[in-house]
């Protein structure tokens, strides 16, 4: 499941905060500004509507002409019938018609319902009943329209899009650094740390310069383990040197058996301190610009010169930055690994996968338990009653990925889906996309 960021989480809870509250200020100005202004305006203009009328109906017919002039210039409201095609039974009450009937109704005793005309204008009409013959009349809907309710809404709807756009502004302003500092936890340990903003919170300045100290003091330990490691395996070996040297003048009369099985020892011994202080120089890199599919081909001769299978799917070249020495022992650890456990058959492909570079070691081998695929990755961890050999030391793997995480690598292991083998992944985020050629 993707999660979503905090700027998402943040931004949105905010934003749904605003636009609630500007609903409640809308409510609340409809409930305590439009209906009472529209109360008090309907019952103005029913008073208005009903004087008419009735002054209507009592001028002579010779005074009305000038009367409806009247009317119409100081008050905008005409008195005549409906037009022909004015179908009373279809037409709709306005929201504010409703309000008006109500309060005809209450002042004439009778109902009286004011209809709402399918007109530009949106023109209102209503028959006022006065002794005992109706008076038609109609005004324009835009003569009720309150200016101050508007201009309010008006201004809440700016209001609402402003602190919106506020919203985004600040919070991306005060989460960016988290970003920053998410990205330095992502980057190697030997690489600079990404500036802050500039007008960023002393407090994430603070955190950062945390993680830089936490950061020296646990490179300064690696180092320290690291050279502790180097120096006993360096110490080790001159005495393993003389055991070699005293095992070439045993008496003959020494049982072969025994003596191979010393020199077997000795010699496992030897490898054993060569890992060690691969271990221990895996964490400092030199870094340079190199070609990749170069060192890949340097490294498939070897493995052919020593009777492997090489089937690579390569580019012509492609470029990269890393320790070209460190690299290659990486690759060879891996294929050491093949060899030892998986027969001669190596199959590599280089290719780009979802913004990352992905090399791949694929073997033939038996494979690997898939509860045993993370262990396999620690120190002194071995395999081998899966893929069938009792000897190794259970450091090769654990070098290459601490070579590979210094080199800023990702190593991850996977069964074919087939169960045709074993697969070994190193992965990679392309900051800046090299081409393959």
């Amino acid at each position: 499941m993707q999660r979503k960021s905090l700027f998402r989480q943040t931004a949105g809870t905010l934003a749904l905060g605003i636009v609630a509250l500007q609903i409640f200020s809308v409510l609340s100005i409809i409930v305590t500004v439009l209906l009472p202004l529209g109360q008090r305006s309907a019952e103005d203009l029913a008073g208005l509507l009903i004087m008419t009328a009735q002054t209507y109906r009592q001028l002579p017919v010779e005074q009305r002409a000038v009367f409806l002039q009247r009317v119409a210039r100081d008050n905008g409201i005409y008195i005549g019938a409906p037009p022909p095609d004015f179908d009373i039974g279809s037409s709709r009450s306005h929201l504010y018609g409703k309000i008006l009937s109500e309060v005809l109704r209450k002042r004439l005793g009778k109902t009286v319902p004011v209809f709402s005309a399918h007109d530009p204008k949106g023109t209102l009409w209503v028959a006022i009943p006065t002794r005992g013959q109706a008076v038609w009349m109609h005004f324009a809907r835009r003569r009720l329209t309150a200016t101050l309710p508007l201009g309010l809404l008006a201004i809440l709807g700016i209001s609402t899009l402003s602190l919106l756009v506020l919203t985004i502004i600040l919070v991306r302003r005060v989460l960016r650094p988290l970003a920053v500092l998410a990205d330095a936890l992502r980057r190697k340990w030997n690489a600079p740390l990404p500036p802050l903003p500039a007008n960023g919170a002393k407090e994430f300045y603070d955190l950062l310069d945390a993680f830089e100290r936490m950061r020296t003091r646990l490179q300064a330990m690696i180092d320290h383990q690291s050279l502790l490691l180097v120096g006993i395996s360096h110490d080790l070996r001159s005495p393993l040197t003389r055991i070699q040297m005293a095992l070439e003048f045993l008496p003959e009369d020494t049982p072969q058996e025994l003596r191979e099985g010393l020199a077997e020892d000795t010699q496992r011994m030897t490898e054993l301190l060569a890992q060690s202080l691969a271990i221990g120089r895996g964490s400092s890199a030199r870094i340079a610009d190199l070609d990749l599919v170069a060192l890949l081909q340097v490294t498939g001769e070897a493995f052919t010169r020593a009777g492997g299978v090489w089937q690579a799917s390569l580019p012509r070249r492609y470029p990269f930055r890393g320790d070209y020495e460190a690299l290659r022992r990486l690759f060879d650890n891996l294929l050491d690994n093949v060899r030892r456990y998986a027969g001669d058959r190596v199959e590599v492909t280089l290719r780009k996968r979802d913004g990352r570079g992905v090399l791949l070691f694929c073997d033939h081998g038996p494979g690997i338990p898939e509860d045993r695929l993370e262990a396999l990755l620690e120190p002194f961890s071995r395999g081998d009653s899966a893929r069938g050999h009792s000897d190794g030391s259970g450091l090769g793997l654990a070098i290459a990925r601490q070579i590979a995480e210094a080199q800023g690598l990702q190593l991850r292991l996977y069964n074919r889906s087939d169960g045709s083998g074993l697969c070994a992944e190193l992965s990679w985020e392309l900051r800046a996309e090299p081409k393959l050629r």
